[in-house]
Formats: structure tokens, sequence, C-alpha cells
């Protein structure tokens, strides 16, 4: 069995699942926001803006993970100090998104997983 393969895999899924959630919630805000007719204030006008710069930031995330699963159309990294460059930067990007969403996740990054 490869493990270092699988720690690589489990780490792409983490982010992956980590960006998915993030997604969905931004997605709900803006649900709410629209169906509560607060959009159209100038808060809530701020608040979507910030929502949509959010979600821009998430689909950034997401071409760096498609990326680094191999999907995408530019290869892989193979270089484990490009690979961790790659990870440091979707670390920035969710916290960018939280900022603009204004969450404040104190979950740990997932990085650096314990056996790494």
């Amino acid at each position: 069995m490869d493990l270092q393969g699988a720690r690589l895999e489990r780490r792409l899924e983490m982010y992956r699942a980590r960006v998915t959630e993030r997604l969905r919630t931004n997605r709900a805000a803006v649900e709410a926001l629209y169906e509560g007719g607060n959009l159209f204030s100038p808060q809530g006008t701020r608040a979507g803006r910030a929502l949509l710069r959010a979600h821009q930031v998430l689909q950034r995330a997401s071409a760096l993970l498609e990326q680094l699963s191999g999907d995408g159309v530019v290869p892989a990294p193979r270089l484990p100090a490009r690979i961790d460059e790659h990870y440091r930067e979707l670390d920035t990007l969710l916290a960018r998104s939280d900022a603009l969403s204004g969450r404040h996740h104190r979950a740990a990054s997932v990085a650096r997983l314990p056996g790494r």
C-alpha cells in the first residue's frame, strides 16, 4: 500500500470538502439575503458583493484543487515544494473567503496532516 499516496489523496479530499462546504454556505447566505428582501438594502448589497467576491475566491480554490488532482488542463505539480506551495495558497484563499463572507473558522489548517 502506498501510504504517501493515500495521505496526499486524503489531504486533497479534506480541502475539497472545505471548499464545497463554504460554497454551500455562501449560496445559502445569498439566498437568505434575496428571499428576505435584504439584498436590495444598502447593507444587503454590501453583504451580497462580499459573498460574490468570496465565491470568486472559492472558484480559484476549486481550480487549484483540480490542478492538484491532475484533472485540470495544467498537469499536477510533482515536486513536494510545489505541492506545498499550492496548499499554502489554498489556505490563503480559504482564509480570504472566510473574511469576505464574515465567517471566522477556527478549524486548523489541513496543510499539515499528522504523520506528514
